[in-house]
């Protein structure tokens, strides 16, 4: 259950930044923003809620949070070889994710779902140990 929140804050973190294409700048851009917080969308309704997810869901860990950004931004080249660089299929790609996690962290490769399951134990440990970030 909880793995599966951090999933949709991971999805909901990749929806904020829309479309990066493969040619390079905008997929570097949209990784860039993901990992530093830098770009427009971030200031949007939708960019702050996920904002919001992403920190529910690393358990109000700044740090943990921090990763959560830099996995969706590891993520998105994913994506978008997933989706052949269609704006349309990456969207389609997570709505399917977000009622199929385990499916699509399944296409990930094996670096990445470690990456996702090590923050996911870490968050895990600290809410079931009480400690606070």
């Amino acid at each position: 259950m909880y793995k599966d929140k951090m999933w949709l804050a991971l999805l909901a973190m990749s929806l904020q930044n829309g479309y990066a294409d493969d040619t390079g700048f905008a997929l570097q851009q949209t990784q860039e923003c993901l990992r530093n917080q830098n770009c427009d969308s971030v200031n949007t309704d939708e960019g702050n809620a996920a904002v919001e997810k992403a920190l529910e869901a690393a358990g109000g860990d700044a740090g943990n949070t921090q990763a959560l950004y830099n996995i969706a931004a590891d993520i998105m080249p994913i994506l978008v070889q997933q989706a052949d660089g269609d704006p349309a299929n990456m969207q389609t790609i997570l709505t399917k994710a977000q009622t199929d996690p385990e499916s699509f962290l399944n296409s990930l490769p094996s670096e990445i779902q470690e990456k996702i399951k090590s923050v996911a134990n870490t968050v895990e440990k600290n809410r079931t140990s009480g400690q606070k970030p």
